[in-house]
């Protein structure tokens, strides 16, 4: 199984060629695939030995061609052919330390690495979203609020050793289209709304009273208030790559994990993935607050608000028993 994070050390690794005209390439062990680097540190991926057709596609950021062999030159070994070779072209601009997804959601398409063009345009199709680069940049505040849901999940799945119900808490993110609520954990008729900001004071944005409303059928919903410094500590990016590494199970199990996750940052968006800005929580920078005790803007005849600020400054956070009984009911 390909690990998110040893294919970022092995892209970080790769040297860029000498000049224009040439690349570097490196296998991807157990499988049909090279990972190549361009001159202008651009990424291509060649699978080999490809026998079925190419469905047409047409995407922004990436361009595939066929060749009916390649010559592949290893440092240190004798040069070879491979034949029937796909090529997976990427543009420049797409930032690398998020192509670990491509190989995830390739081996979760095909656990035996032997990868085939239907697999291949499968996967992009998916991901292509994920790898675009916004037009702009997520503000700090963007990514802080992603890190917060990040490290809650990280959180969540650290404290079960259920590969079952690892899969239903990352299946709790987001839902399937994106939602309001954070988290819907279904097993446990949970909900869970994040909120984080960059203050020591508890004051949260709040986007619609649905983020502190318990969705029909559920018995309880909280808000995890995080309190976060800035300048030290781990990216977002590095959050993916642990809460990857975090699967457990047999290969099935974290083949099936992964493939939910993966599924869950497509839908939660490219801040997921960002290496600008580090983040550590605050001391006593974590409480979680019943929906009853976040301030809300009174009910009025004809009104729906839309936003507010929330002061959980005089909120009666849940007691260490209480989060614990929290966490419990979620991961066991």
């Amino acid at each position: 199984m390909i690990n998110g994070r040893s294919f970022k050390e092995n892209w970080d690794k790769m040297g860029k060629p000498p000049n224009s005209e040439s690349i570097t390439i490196n296998p991807v062990s157990g499988t049909n695939a090279y990972l190549t680097k361009s001159h202008d540190g651009s990424m291509g991926l060649f699978l080999s030995d490809i026998n079925d057709q190419i469905p047409h596609r047409k995407y922004e950021h990436l361009e595939i061609k066929k060749f009916p062999k390649k010559e592949i030159n290893l440092p240190n070994k004798p040069k070879f052919i491979v034949r029937n070779v796909l090529f997976l072209d990427v543009d420049h601009e797409i930032n690398s330390a998020s192509l670990s997804l491509i190989l995830e959601a390739l081996h979760e398409q095909e656990p035996s690495g032997q990868f085939t063009a239907s697999n291949l345009i499968t996967v992009l199709d998916e991901v292509e979203e994920i790898l675009r680069r916004p037009k702009s940049l997520p503000t700090i505040e963007e990514v802080a609020g992603a890190w917060g849901e990040l490290y809650i999940l990280q959180m969540l799945l650290q404290n079960t050793s259920n590969p079952h119900i690892q899969r239903k808490i990352v299946s709790a993110w987001e839902g399937e289209t994106r939602e309001k609520l954070d988290f819907r954990f279904v097993h446990a008729m949970q909900a869970l709304e994040i909120k984080t900001t960059m203050s020591e004071d508890r004051v949260h944005h709040l986007h619609g009273i649905e983020q502190v409303s318990i969705p029909p059928g559920f018995d309880s919903g909280a808000v995890a208030s995080l309190c976060v410094e800035i300048g030290e500590g781990d990216t977002c990016q590095y959050l993916v790559d642990s809460i990857f590494s975090n699967a457990i199970g047999n290969e099935e199990e974290i083949t099936k994990f992964k493939g939910i996750f993966i599924k869950r940052l497509g839908i939660r968006g490219r801040v997921c993935f960002d290496e600008r800005f580090l983040f550590r929580l605050s001391k006593s920078g974590l409480e979680f607050y019943d929906f009853s005790q976040v301030p809300s803007p009174a009910q009025v005849k004809g009104v729906t608000p839309i936003e507010w600020l929330s002061d959980l400054t005089d909120s009666v956070p849940l007691n260490s028993t209480e989060t614990d009984n929290l966490i419990s009911k979620i991961t066991s």
